[in-house]
């Protein structure tokens, strides 16, 4: 009798435990929904911004229409910091003077889109969308505008925020004629839409171009080559110059800038 007693005892105990733990379990979810509520309500983690702002949200494609933008953080001097879709607002630029984008190391910018305040478009791009600047072959990203006051919208990586630095930088300036086998960077305000390139020797050449409407490749070629290459038409135009392997490159702007050059001959670059 006594040890039936006992098993009946055992039994007994063991529905309430199970139930008790389902209690406690049942709570700590209701409790854990409720915190993940208020802090989402109280905005720490800025889910519904950096999604407005890119990264699969409503505004993906073209941040400059968001009503509430993302504006990104200057953490130090000329380095910003932001989700995918922030943007940059600067003012009082020269106009002459191109703007240097420099990712920080393991961030994401694949382009940036340029306006005027509020993201109205003044200068146009492809399609009439905003000038879009693409990454030079080195990782950095060149922006030419025209107007002192614009708005840089960031296309990064839609899950992980980025980090990157602004200088201003003209650099080196050809006029007419310029040569060399190494990679450069410089710009060219002759007016001209047109320039004869040619190269010899070595490995492949590619060419980028920036203006205010944004960046194009007009040419990426193995050498030897001696053609014809052109961009739209701007007071002031930037090129990039990738030499692989110590090619050597020519390049060759017109003297009026409504000619084209004549052909380089074979035998030098």
């Amino acid at each position: 009798m006594s040890a039936g007693g006992r098993t009946r005892a055992g039994r007994s105990v063991g529905p309430n435990l199970d139930g008790f733990t389902v209690l406690v379990s049942t709570l700590g979810l209701v409790v854990a929904a409720i915190i993940g509520l208020a802090y989402a309500d109280a905005g720490d983690f800025e889910l519904d911004r950096i999604g407005a702002g890119g990264g699969g949200g409503d505004y993906a494609l073209s941040p400059w229409t968001n009503p509430d933008p993302v504006v990104a953080d200057e953490s130090d001097a000329d380095t910003y910091r932001g989700p995918d879709g922030a943007v940059i607002r600067l003012t009082g630029l020269d106009v002459d003077t191109p703007i240097v984008l420099t990712p920080a190391e393991d961030t994401r910018v694949s382009a940036v889109w340029v306006t005027g305040a509020d993201g109205r478009i003044v200068t146009e791009g492809e399609g009439g969308e905003p000038p879009r600047f693409s990454t030079l072959w080195d990782g950095q990203i060149v922006i030419l505008v025209e107007q002192p006051d614009v708005e840089l919208w960031i296309d990064g990586s839609g899950d992980e925020p980025w980090e990157a630095s602004l200088r201003f930088d003209r650099g080196l300036r050809a006029d007419d004629v310029l040569s060399s086998s190494q990679t450069l960077m410089f710009t060219h305000d002759g007016g001209a839409t047109t320039a004869r390139l040619s190269a010899r020797g070595g490995d492949n050449l590619s060419i980028q171009a920036v203006t205010a409407h944004g960046s194009e490749r007009p040419l990426t070629e193995d050498s030897p080559f001696d053609r014809s290459i052109a961009w739209r038409d701007a007071p002031l135009v930037l090129f990039y110059i990738e030499s692989w392997h110590d090619t050597a490159w020519r390049i060759e702007f017109p003297t009026d800038a409504g000619s084209t050059p004549t052909p380089t001959p074979e035998g030098t670059p």
